[in-house]
């Protein structure tokens, strides 16, 4: 059983990228080495391009394969941010880029659980991850989490996720802030979940998807830079959120450099590297970040506090992410839940259904409000007050 500090039987039977052998004696080399080895060309495309010719020059190989690990100037930049805003201290050999959250989520999952182990999934949770675990053959035991914080923030929580742990329990899915809760955990209840793992020797994979978007001046601590707590986690990064470019499909993880060794060979496996072009786009975006950022979790506050003020049901107000997540059942007056989202589609207003986040939660919805213009969000609340209030 792989708990922390062993990985999956499948990740130790992969061999590595076929030229990771020889990495360190290339990079020896240097520029003295004639890279023969791979099937690459030195040619550029010989077709226009929607790129600003400035950027392709000053980087010439943006169109060939990069190492599995990804752009090293890339890695330096990421782990540069990790490092000042966010607590770690980490350099390139830590960062393994990713093609996107999922990427790195799922490459994760299949590196750390054997067929039949267990993951406690904390939820409500994105809908995606525990089909990762059924797909690594794997177990995920979910466990009502985030609405519970709302409710009882004082929650003793090394005992409440000592209920769900088993003998066959090897790593905890964590994701704070939470979609779609909103939820962002405390400095002491993250505490609480980093003891819990280390305590019973699970890795933890802890989403960070929305990293920086918090509100009323909250804290986004990453558990992975709590005390001994980096060599057992795995902390997942993307540019879909903060940095606004989900059509990138670019992210990365950052964790103990054997770590991020092993999850390379299940990456090699399923993707080889993502794309050399988008991390050289984001290392300027990377370095550029305090200009922008403080603006958006502003902006999204503000439509955050607008759809509170205008909508006509109690709601919890959520302290991080772009999602309110909440019960209709007090809303349905003789209708049924799926004819109270057939109305709100006749009406001209989608929602997400809460079931697709976790077992307990098929009487709530899930609302994005910042996928449309401030004018449409206006509009949507009007149209959800007509069906719900």
């Amino acid at each position: 059983m792989p708990k922390f500090p062993q990985f999956a039987e499948r990740v130790n039977r992969l061999p590595g990228s076929v030229f990771e052998k020889f990495r360190s004696k290339m990079k020896e080399k240097g520029s003295y080495m004639i890279h023969l080895h791979i099937g690459d060309t030195y040619m550029h495309p010989k077709y226009d391009l929607p790129i600003n010719p400035d950027f392709t020059q000053k980087r010439p190989y943006f169109n060939r394969y990069c190492s599995t690990f990804g752009v090293e100037r890339f890695r330096r930049v990421v782990s540069d941010k990790l490092n000042r805003d966010n607590g770690f201290s980490v350099d390139a050999d830590h960062i393994l880029a990713t093609s996107g959250a999922t990427n790195a989520l799922s490459a994760s999952v299949i590196s750390l659980l054997n067929p039949g182990e267990e993951l406690l999934v904390l939820t409500p949770c994105w809908p995606f991850f525990p089909g990762m675990v059924e797909m690594a053959d794997a177990t995920g035991v979910q466990i009502p989490f985030y609405t519970e914080l709302y409710d009882n923030p004082d929650l003793n929580i090394k005992n409440y996720l000592g209920k769900f742990l088993t003998q066959n329990t090897v790593a905890l899915y964590l994701n704070t802030p939470n979609n779609p809760s909103g939820k962002v955990l405390d400095r002491h209840q993250l505490l609480q979940v980093a003891d819990f793992a280390r305590n019973h020797k699970l890795w933890i994979i802890s989403d960070e998807a929305y990293d920086g978007l918090v509100f009323d001046g909250r804290e986004h601590i990453c558990v992975g830079t709590l005390p001994e707590m980096h060599r057992q986690t795995i902390s997942i990064f993307t540019f879909s959120k903060s940095f606004m470019f989900a059509g990138l499909r670019l992210g990365y993880l950052a964790a103990d450099p054997d770590v991020v060794k092993m999850i390379n060979k299940a990456l090699v496996h399923q993707l080889y590297s993502p794309s050399t072009l988008s991390q050289y786009m984001m290392v300027e975006p990377v370095k550029q970040r305090y200009n922008w950022i403080p603006w958006l979790c502003e902006e999204y506050q503000k439509l955050r506090d607008m759809f509170v003020d205008r909508l006509k049901i109690p709601v919890v107000s959520p302290e991080g992410t772009y999602f309110f997540f909440f019960p209709i059942k007090n809303c349905l007056r003789g209708r049924t839940y799926w004819e109270v989202i057939d109305q709100l589609m006749d009406e001209g207003v989608s929602v997400a259904p809460g079931g697709d986040f976790g077992q307990g939660f098929e009487d709530f919805i899930r609302i994005c409000f910042t996928g449309e213009p401030p004018e449409r969000l206006n509009n949507a609340v009007e149209r959800l007050n007509r069906v719900l209030a």
